[in-house]
């Protein structure tokens, strides 16, 4: 089960529409860099949450704070809150606007230094963007974003089966050897494309330059003009509805392919997007965070590269959520699950699951003993039984379930 994507997405959106106020507002002083040992930071801990987002513990002028870290994403961001708690002033205005709406104003801070573990980023500006809405969807704390900017100067490889980043000078990091490097292109905004064909089931393979996006919880997500353009998908495709959302389809692709290497019966995004990032016509779409999570990722944009090793993961089954649970995660650490919203016709219907029910546990582990990624992985085990233990107004309820595809 994935959550609600278009939020995380919406950030690298509305990071583009700020970006032209950030390089109109220079730091007082040149940007720099300071790693604390020789030129590189290496396997920095990080967290590995609702399918592939990577949080590393970091500061802000010296305050801590967690850091979604998104090549997909323009420059650096923080929440207001976050940016109030930690004393950051406000100096510049700008405007944001997400697609559909209203511009809103945000604001600029200035001239900050940003820490992560062996590396200091001094003089560096930041933009309020209102994060906390993600935190239910999420299951983790959400501070602030860091975004190309740290990718525009430096290698950056996510090890996403050792939970860790290293940080190197490009001119210090050397290759294994292991690597399958490839060549991307990389646009004003210091994203990153690569070539990669999609094929689906009763169609002919398309193939076109997709977003490397690390802060994108899909496989893939194929966009408007282009699956328009080329038809896609097929009629006779299953596709997943939910009626009474802005969701796009979800169904499921033959094989995604990435020069040598490729993932099998991967769920698969149709964007219904018709205006702003994702409605582009530059592009096909976007490969994410869950077909990145089968591999060590070397981003070499200074190089115009970017280099895969397969870990153990890669030959996986790519899963999805066969409940129909849509669920947040609130209270202290995120340990209470409200089922928000239940997929028609799926196995959470047949259960007896409603919405506004909440997990209190399942089989034997109780609400404090899980996260919102165990539960979202548990409920993608195809044709897996659990006992579900529900809270309902003043009545507990123990609900079987048995697990159905719904792709």
């Amino acid at each position: 089960m994935r959550f609600s994507v278009t939020l995380a997405v919406g950030v690298a959106i509305i990071a583009l529409f700020v970006a032209s106020a950030l390089a109109q507002a220079p730091s007082q002083a040149r940007p720099s860099y300071q790693f604390s040992s020789d030129g590189s930071s290496l396997c920095v801990p990080v967290e590995v949450v609702a399918d592939g987002l990577v949080l590393v513990d970091g500061k802000v002028n010296g305050h801590p704070g967690w850091f979604i870290v998104d090549n997909g994403t323009q420059g650096f961001v923080v929440d207001p809150d976050y940016a109030r708690q930690s004393a950051l002033r406000t100096t510049d205005g700008a405007t944001t606007r997400e697609v559909g709406s209203d511009a809103s104003p945000a604001g600029i801070v200035r001239d900050v230094k940003i820490s992560l573990p062996g590396l200091e980023l001094t003089h560096r500006n930041l933009v309020l963007v209102e994060l906390k809405s993600l935190e239910p969807a999420v299951g983790h704390q959400v501070d602030g974003i860091i975004g190309s900017a740290l990718f525009d100067d430096f290698v950056v490889v996510v090890d996403y089966e050792r939970h860790c980043i290293s940080v190197y000078a490009p001119n210090r990091y050397r290759p294994s050897g292991r690597e399958t490097a490839f060549s991307v292109r990389i646009d004003q905004h210091g994203f990153q494309y690569i070539d990669a064909t999609i094929a689906l089931p009763g169609a002919m393979p398309v193939s076109g330059s997709f977003l490397i996006d690390g802060g994108a919880n899909y496989y893939a997500n194929l966009y408007k003009p282009f699956s328009d353009a080329h038809q896609i998908p097929p009629p006779t495709m299953k596709l997943l509805y939910e009626p009474g959302t802005a969701q796009p389809r979800d169904g499921r692709a033959e094989r995604i392919v990435v020069g040598s290497y490729s993932v099998g019966n991967p769920p698969i995004t149709f964007a219904q997007d018709v205006e702003g990032l994702m409605a582009s016509k530059d592009y096909a779409g976007l490969i994410g965070a869950e077909f990145l999570e089968r591999f060590t990722v070397v981003f070499d944009s200074p190089g115009q590269r970017i280099l895969l090793t397969p870990n153990r993961s890669y030959g996986d089954p790519a899963e999805y959520d066969q409940s129909g649970l849509r669920i947040r995660a609130d209270g202290p650490k995120y340990h209470r699950f409200v089922v928000t919203r239940i997929v028609p016709q799926s196995a959470a219907v047949e259960a007896g699951i409603e919405a506004g029910d909440v997990i209190e546990s399942i089989d034997n582990l109780t609400a404090q003993d899980l996260t919102l990624t165990e539960i979202r992985s548990m409920l993608r085990r195809p044709k897996a039984r659990y006992t579900i233990g529900i809270v309902r107004g003043s009545k507990r309820l123990r609900i079987a379930i048995r697990l159905l595809p719904l792709i």
